[in-house]
């Protein structure tokens, strides 16, 4: 298997994304919660998510409004998706 050359750097930034949607999806679908929950839980891995993106470019140094743009974007169909096919 071959791992990109950016995780090698900085594994442990992608360890933590990856954390924060394994526990996202472990809550979301094996512990019972109402909707109201599940929903919370979509709007915190999005969030999370593009926390993450914002702090990792920042720390890269290419951070500019597009990207920020394009994570925030990707965010919202995230949530959009979710919310409309699983509610």
């Amino acid at each position: 298997m071959i791992i990109p050359k950016e995780i090698k750097q900085k594994p442990l930034e992608y360890l933590l994304l990856a954390l924060v949607f394994l526990v996202g999806l472990v809550i979301y679908f094996f512990i019972p919660i109402s909707s109201h929950g599940q929903r919370l839980v979509v709007y915190f891995m999005a969030a999370s998510y593009f926390l993450w993106s914002i702090i990792h470019h920042y720390r890269r140094g290419d951070l500019n409004l597009s990207i920020v743009v394009e994570y925030l974007v990707m965010a919202l169909v995230g949530i959009i998706l979710l919310s409309v096919s699983l509610f």
